[in-house]
Formats: structure tokens, C-alpha cells, sequence
């Protein structure tokens, strides 16, 4: 089945409620050190091999997310925390001009995507954490190129994919004064491979590779700094990570197709704090769920998914997670 219109990354969501929260960011054992908020988490799922046709396309999303719970290395709740709830809204906007020809096969294009979110925790009695309210997240810079499909003999596509590398720069509202914020503080690489397969008549599955790197952020965020191994909190950094999404959907209609998608994230190497590693650090996550796409139009197409986690380990739990994602072709 053809698809003219497929989702353009939505490489970094900043400052959603998928954030690591230590146990003892609170105890003052160790500093909490964060995998950048809101990675591309199942941000993609159906047909993402294709990026849409030649020139400017608009992707709007919006997405909540709700988190009760705060896990450590263990997979156990966190004790410190006694009814966390974390409550994020983003609202994204993302411009991706693709080039008009092609090169060896290859189309190039660039991309942008600028996220504002919207911050809402509460704790109940004891240990809290602070978080920024409302206000941009980070900018993420895109290059890619996108393959041309490979099709069978009767013209439909049998499999298709896309090459990226993004930029995710520390551009966002950060407050070194706050546990949870929109932006980041420090930039990072992400690459990934993103591919579409269509094993059988009205049936596709859809995979995106990620890797990513961080650097160190110089201006560590606490609400209550303490000091670590009896010296001041100046760096921290973040472990390199890798996740897929993945999806696989039906098309009941010619223009409506319904599957199941999901992501698994595990952080490669241990975060580090003034250049010491922080044993037991390693995120971990995996999330799964129903979803759908509408193509409305030949240059219009909508797609509604939701999450729930499991597997989590050292970062904030959402029972469920639901987006709603528009794309238009100009």
C-alpha cells in the first residue's frame, strides 16, 4: 500500500515527565542525572520509513503524559517520593523542507522541531521535587536522506527507509534552581535508521533505530544542590543510550490503518557526576500500546497513539501516555 505521507522525526520532546529521578537525589546520596526529557519515545510509529513527497511539510503534536510513580535500579518504586505525580503537555512544531531530486537514489532534507511543554507535579507529604512550569523546550536540528522505495512488480512498495543524524541543542527554559525542566542543559547527538517493511497485502511494520550521545552539562539543576564525594556538583553527564520504536499496522481501509505500537530504551553506560561514574544509573524502559492512522488527504494525515510502561528502571513511570500527531504537505 502506498503512503505518501509517513512521520518526520520528532527527535527530542523536551522536558516531558520522562525524566530520571534518583532516590537519592532526595536522600542526598547521590546527584539525579537525566537522560534528555521526552527522547523520541513512540513519538513514530507507522509507515515511518517515508518523510512525504518533495518541499515543505508542517507536523503538529500534541502529547500528555502522566507519571505516578518514580523507579530505581530495581525496577521497585522509589520509597523517598510518597504520591508523585508528574504531569506533562507538549505542544510541538516541526518544519521539514525535502529536497526536489534526488541524489544516487537518496532525497536530502532538513528539519526542525521546537516543542513548548507545560510542567505540573505534586509529591504529597515529605520529599518533593520542583519543576518549570511553562516554557520552550530545546530546538532539535535534523539532516537526512531518504531512500526511494524499493517496489514490487506491481507497483506497491515492499520496503523503504531513511537515514538521519540530529542536533538536540540546550536552547530551552533551564533553571539551575529546578529538579524538573524543559530544557535539558547540555546538547546531544542522535542518529538513528528508520525503515518500513510490507511483508503481505495491507500489512506494513515500521522500526527507527536510535543511538544517542550527550554532553556533559556544566550547570547542573537541583532544587536542594548537596555535595558528592565531599566536593560541589559542577558536571554531570549523561550515559549514551540506544531504543527502537516499533510498530506494525493493518489497513482496514484504503485511508484508515490500526495496529499496535511500542518503544524499548536502555541507557548503554553508567551517568557520570564531576567525571565519577554513578553505579546502578542505567535507564531502562518499555512502552506499548494501541494506535492508528488517518490518511485524510492526499497531503493531510493523522495519527492517534497511546503508551503504557514496563520494565522501568531508574526514571518516572507513566501508566499511559497519548498523542495525537497532524501532518500536512504544502
Amino acid at each position: 500500500m502506498k503512503s505518501h505521507l509517513a512521520p518526520r522525526s520528532l527527535a527530542r520532546l523536551a522536558g516531558t515527565a520522562f525524566v530520571t529521578l534518583l532516590a537519592g537525589h532526595a536522600m542526598g546520596q547521590s546527584p539525579a542525572v537525566s537522560q534528555p526529557g521526552g527522547l523520541n519515545l513512540g513519538n513514530t510509529s507507522f509507515y515511518d520509513g517515508f518523510s512525504g513527497p518533495p518541499g515543505w511539510t508542517w507536523l503538529s503534536t500534541v502529547l500528555h503524559s502522566s507519571a505516578n510513580k518514580i523507579v530505581d535500579s530495581n525496577g521497585n518504586a522509589s520509597p523517598v517520593f510518597t504520591d508523585p505525580k508528574i504531569n506533562s503537555t507538549v505542544f510541538v512544531n516541526q518544519i521539514t523542507y525535502a529536497m526536489p531530486a534526488s541524489i544516487g537514489g537518496w532525497r536530502p532534507a532538513l528539519m526542525a522541531i521546537l516543542p513548548v511543554v507545560a510542567l505540573d507535579t505534586s509529591f504529597g507529604p515529605g520529599p518533593s521535587l520542583k519543576d518549570g512550569g511553562t516554557g520552550a523546550g530545546d530546538i532539535t536540528l535534523e539532516a537526512s536522506l531518504q531512500a526511494e522505495p524499493v517496489m514490487n512488480a506491481g507497483g506497491a512498495p515492499v520496503f523503504v527507509q531513511r537515514l538521519a543524524a540530529a542536533a538536540i541543542l540546550p536552547t530551552g527554559r533551564y533553571d539551575q534552581n529546578v529538579d524538573i525542566n524543559q530544557g535539558s542543559g547540555y546538547a546531544s547527538f542522535n542518529p538513528y535508521w528508520a525503515a518500513s517493511f510490507f511483508p503481505a497485502p495491507r500489512w506494513e511494520t515500521s522500526w527507527r533505530l536510535h543511538y544517542l550521545y550527550n554532553f556533559k552539562n556544566n550547570k547542573p539543576a537541583s532544587s536542594a544542590p548537596r555535595p558528592f564525594n565531599g566536593q560541589p556538583v559542577s558536571t554531570t553527564q549523561a550515559g549514551d543510550a540506544a531504543w527502537v520504536n516499533f510498530a506494525t499496522s493493518y489497513s482496514v481501509t484504503p485511508d484508515v490503518s490500526v495496529g499496535i505500537n511500542g518503544y524499548f530504551f536502555q541507557q548503554l553506560s553508567d551517568s557520570r557526576a564531576n567525571g565519577t561514574r554513578l553505579a546502578d544509573s542505567r535507564e531502562r524502559v518499555l512502552g506499548i500500546g494501541p494506535g492508528m492512522m488517518w490518511r485524510i488527504s492526499p497531503k493531510k494525515a493523522l495519527w492517534i497513539n497511546a503508551y503504557t510502561e514496563s520494565m522501568v528502571r531508574n526514571r518516572a513511570a507513566s501508566p499511559l501516555s497519548l498523542q495525537a500527531r497532524m501532518v500536512i504537505n504544502f
